[in-house]
């Protein structure tokens, strides 16, 4: 199952590493699971440059090789290999020229490029947003990419996670949007915590972005976790991850066999951190013969 990569240690990042070159720190995860609220919180240090979803290093990395290699031509990867440091270049240039240490890029699609992030650029950090699996399908399924049947999503879910092995466990920070909805202040503190401990200022992080609905479906605003006051974010309340109403037992009969393993390995690797929500009450299963009869949970 899931374990850290080999064959790397800070030891050598840290030779590898150019001195004095912004670093990199990316908020990834699958898409709706906190990247945009997390990423523009840690944008707001004025020692970061918030590229917001640049995707300059999903491009590169994905999008180009995928197109590029079914095309008959030479010197493709010659050509690749110099676009793909045109994407770190062109971040650092641009986070130099505005006397930022740092550039980040909360592009969640980063997921499937883990394995080349976290060789390139060197040095750089990872924040890893992780939600159970019933609350990131319920948002994914609101859009025609996330999924056209309920196991398309789930899918997509496994997919997608599956990935994290990928990313160097030394500059891994995992965060759950589930902990963090249900106990914010202990959750950003951790993170702090972490981000501290790998050389990021976290004193002059903007507590206002807490208070904003980020990456909502339109019309739909999300709640948020910072309550404010007179401008100024006053306290932090726990909210809801997860609309158990619009859960059914149909939905979890399909996804439950896709998720299930993906699932407890992210129990296990990252306890406390990965969490669910508060099961439904009551789910209900559309029978043929008997109409709608109780379905019970195997598990959370």
């Amino acid at each position: 199952m899931m374990s850290s990569p080999t064959g790397n240690n800070p030891a050598r990042t840290r030779r590898a590493a150019r001195a004095g070159a912004p670093r990199g720190l990316f908020v990834l995860g699958v898409p709706r699971s906190g990247t945009t609220l997390i990423g523009n919180y840690l944008g707001s240090s004025p020692a970061v440059l918030n590229l917001a979803e640049y995707g300059g290093f999903y491009v590169v990395h994905s999008v180009v090789p995928a197109v590029i290699n079914r095309i008959p031509g030479f010197h493709h990867d010659a050509y690749l290999a110099e676009i793909q440091e045109h994407a770190r270049t062109f971040a650092e240039r641009v986070a130099t020229g505005k006397r930022c240490t740092w550039y980040l890029d909360h592009t969640p699609w980063n997921l499937e490029v883990a394995a080349e992030l976290a060789a390139d650029p060197p040095g750089s950090l990872f924040v890893l947003m992780l939600r159970h699996y019933a609350g990131n399908i319920l948002s994914l399924h609101q859009f025609p990419w996330g999924g056209k049947t309920w196991e398309d999503t789930a899918q997509l879910w496994v997919t997608l996670s599956s990935l994290i092995i990928q990313l160097p466990a030394y500059r891994l920070i995992p965060v759950g949007y589930d902990a963090l909805a249900q106990e914010p202040g202990e959750t950003l503190g951790s993170l702090r915590s972490s981000l501290e401990n790998h050389g990021f200022d976290t004193r002059r992080l903007d507590d206002r972005l807490l208070a904003v609905s980020h990456a909502a479906v339109v019309g739909e605003p999300r709640p948020v976790i910072g309550v404010l006051d007179s401008g100024q974010v006053r306290c932090l309340h726990p909210i809801d991850s997860f609309d158990s109403l619009r859960w059914s037992g149909d939905i979890h009969a399909r996804v439950w066999p896709i998720v299930r393993d993906m699932h407890f390995e992210l129990l296990r690797r990252f306890p406390g951190v990965y969490r669910s929500p508060p099961a439904p009450r009551s789910l209900t299963l559309h029978d043929d013969s008997r109409g709608l009869i109780p379905y019970e949970l195997e598990a959370w």
